[in-house]
């Protein structure tokens, strides 16, 4: 079940409420690593004291945080350089837990968000060469 969207002092316990492991980064109490169904996503508190995403969600394979990649023909996860296919079930999970960070931390879902999971980075071969790239 899915927490209620929060006011920006019970970010961390919403997260915990809904089954997250949740560690605070550093010495930093501003910004918090949140992990679930092997995802982790960062969120720390902006200037107006409101809970938000910083950076991309993160897939945890074999021990490596790897983020979505897609080649145009496939989705990959991408971890310092090093490629791994994406079965549809990994994307599955990852566009479930994103949603349920969305609807803490109270986001907006957007409509190409909730068609399905987004990618962090897109390596298309045919833009090579381009004068606009």
């Amino acid at each position: 079940m899915v927490a209620e969207p929060t006011v920006a002092g019970n970010a961390r316990k919403a997260f915990r409420e809904a089954g997250f492991e949740v560690t605070e980064v550093g010495n930093d109490s501003e910004t918090l690593e949140v992990k679930k169904y092997g995802c982790t996503q960062f969120v720390q508190r902006n200037a107006k004291g409101e809970w938000e995403r910083s950076g991309p969600p993160l897939f945890d394979l074999c021990g490596r945080k790897c983020e979505l990649e897609d080649r145009g023909y496939q989705k990959f996860w991408h971890h310092e350089g090093n490629r791994f296919p994406v079965r549809a079930n990994d994307l599955r999970t990852l566009h479930r837990f994103e949603e349920e960070v969305r609807a803490i931390l109270g986001l907006k879902s957007l409509y190409h968000e909730s068609l399905g999971t987004t990618s962090i980075r897109s390596v298309y071969d045919r833009l090579g060469g381009r004068s606009d790239k």
